[in-house]
Order: structure tokens, then C-alpha cells, then sequence
């Protein structure tokens, strides 16, 4: 039995044109909901804004960002028989 093996490049890309955005208080840990657009209402910046109304000491958060990514072989690979 004979194998025949070839180097093969592979791509990363998005698993989904779709993020999910949130809002973390550094001061207690408490999250905002999770939507999947900027500008949402309840989203997270808006929430940051209801959360230092009800906590005046907490005026610290982080944003965050979250795509899901995914590999998969470059189509483009050339015939595995060419040599060279």
C-alpha cells in the first residue's frame, strides 16, 4: 500500500459574520447582556451608563468583542501528482 502526502496551506476566517458584544464593571465583575449589534438598546454601552447611575464608585469597564474563527484547507492547492 502506497500513500502519497502533500503539504497542504490552511485558512483561518470567521466561523459567522456574527460578534457578540459585552461589557464587564472592573470594579465588580458584573457583565451586560450579550447582543449581536452596536447601538442596541439595552446593549452594553448603555448598560455601563445604568450601572454607574447605580454604583457612582464603579466608572471602570472593559468591552469586549467575541467572533467565533475556524480552519479549513486552502482549495488552491495544486494537483498532488505534479511534481516540482
Amino acid at each position: 500500500m502506497r500513500a502519497l502526502l502533500r503539504h497542504v496551506v490552511w485558512r483561518l476566517g470567521l466561523a459567522s459574520p456574527v460578534a457578540d458584544l459585552y461589557a464587564e464593571c472592573v470594579v465588580c465583575g458584573e457583565r451586560s447582556p450579550v447582543v449581536h449589534d452596536q447601538d442596541v438598546e439595552g446593549g452594553p454601552e448603555g448598560w455601563c451608563i445604568a450601572h454607574s447611575g447605580g454604583h457612582p464608585s464603579h466608572r471602570a469597564f472593559r468591552a469586549f468583542v467575541v467572533s467565533a474563527w475556524r480552519t479549513e484547507p486552502d482549495d488552491t492547492v495544486g494537483d498532488p501528482s505534479a511534481t516540482g
